[in-house]
């Protein structure tokens, strides 16, 4: 999935920000809690049996938003590891 821009030598000083690897490994690392959490809230509305239709809809509708905020928090989590911490990892190995 390498549809991002990269940062190159010639990106402008002004799009280039300074950010501490731990602080990009705990934000990585936030992104997966929320990822987990949203997967493991729409497993447990699976427990939910309900014989009214409406009961159901609203069931299937926050099932599916839960299962489209994981799936984001999985993009993100991956731009992370694609893009944020090998650039931390390249300038580990320059020092």
């Amino acid at each position: 999935m390498n549809n991002h821009p990269s940062v190159t030598i010639d990106t402008p000083v002004e799009r280039l920000v300074t950010v501490d690897s731990m602080y990009l490994r705990l934000m990585n690392d936030r992104v997966q809690d929320i990822y987990n959490s949203t997967e493991h809230l729409a497993t447990a509305l699976d427990a939910i049996k309900t014989k009214d239709h409406v009961s159901q809809g609203v069931l299937v509708a926050v099932k599916a938003a839960l299962f489209a905020n994981s799936e984001l928090a999985g993009v993100v989590s991956e731009m992370f590891c694609d893009y944020a911490l090998p650039y931390q990892m390249e300038a580990k190995d320059h020092e």
